[in-house]
Parts: C-alpha cells; structure tokens; sequence
C-alpha cells in the first residue's frame, strides 16, 4: 500500500549551498502550490533541537540526518501527494561523500524518488553571502565552503532528467522555479498541477 503511495507522488527538491535562498524559495512554492505538502530541511531541524555535527560527529549528524529526512518524506505523503521538499535525500552526500557506503543507508531509498530538482546558486559577494547568513542560526559555513558544496551538489544532481541550476536574484530564482514547476507539473501530472495558474 504504502509503495503504491509513493509512486504516485511528486517531489520537487529545492537544494543549494549554505544561504543560497533555499528555505525562502520553499517558502514561497508552499504558498504557490497549496495542493502542495511542504517538507521542511531536516538538518536545520537536528540542529535547532541540539543535535549538530559538532555534538555527533560528522558520519552519526549526516545518517541522522538521512534518517531525518525520510521520517519528514512518510509524514508529508499522508497529507497529499505533492511534496515540495527543502533538501533531499542526496543532499548529505555533498557533505559526507561516503554517505551511502555506510550500513543501513540504503541507495534505492535515494534514486529516482523526486520528480524535478531546483538548485538554487549560492550569493557570489561574500560580503553579502556574511550577511544573509547571519540571520540563520543553524547555519555556520563559510563562504569558500558553501562555493564547494555549492559545485558537489550540482555533481550529484545534474544527472536527474529534471534538473536546474537557476541563478540571479531570489526574485528571478522564484519566477523561474514557480513557472518551471507548473510547466512540469502540466506536462506530466495535471491531477496535481491544481487549478490557480494566476
């Protein structure tokens, strides 16, 4: 029953670097989509609740957080069939490259799960990436760290028949996210494209 659930979701994946404008653009395709179940980013979730990577460990925060986010994926699909995610599962590959060599993470879980992947760019400045970053407390990376993480998600990502890298500002990231997103969502699940197109 419930792998029959899953095949007839959709997950759209919002991911990036560290202060790229993830959670603001999650926010707002929540709002855009409210057929839509918003998942929230797991990792911020561990770490505001005081399990970081400095009290776990790199190798036991990332499983924790793979753990997490599929936790967060079972829970939205009980409430529709449209999840928009901040984060996916893969994402904890760009911090731990060995993630799924570790027992009892499983790659299937991983591949093939999300419909369409956005990757947002991270803010080139780094006066303004210092900026925008200290408004989130759960985020501490530097710039020179978030341009590396920033490259090894476009690697992991870039494979997926549905993926884009959308640059500019965060207003031009969310027109072009929202007019992508309904355009794939037309093209291969009108039952979940809803009805407000304005």
């Amino acid at each position: 029953m419930q792998a029959q659930v899953n095949r007839n979701a959709f997950r759209v994946v919002i991911t990036g670097g560290p202060c790229a404008g993830k959670t603001e653009l999650w926010r707002f395709m929540s709002e855009a989509f409210p057929q839509g179940v918003p998942v929230p980013e797991a990792a911020t979730d561990l770490i505001l609740a005081g399990r970081s990577e400095e009290s776990l460990g790199p190798e036991n925060f990332q499983r924790a957080v793979y753990a997490r986010q599929l936790e967060l994926e079972e829970e939205a699909l009980k409430k529709g069939r449209l999840l928009i995610c901040d984060r996916g599962l893969l994402d904890g590959v760009a911090y731990l490259p060995e993630l799924l060599s570790l027992p009892g993470i499983r790659p299937e879980e991983a591949g093939g799960r999300y419909g369409m992947v956005i990757q947002l760019e991270v803010i080139r400045d780094p006066r303004a990436y210092a900026a925008h970053c200290s408004t989130n407390p759960a985020r501490h990376e530097g710039h020179a760290r978030a341009l590396v993480l920033e490259g090894r998600l476009r690697e992991i990502y870039e494979r997926h028949p549905f993926y884009v890298f959308l640059s500019g500002s965060l207003e031009e990231k969310e027109a072009e996210a929202l007019r992508l997103l309904r355009k794939r969502l037309a093209d291969t699940r009108p039952d979940l494209a809803g009805t407000d197109q304005a």
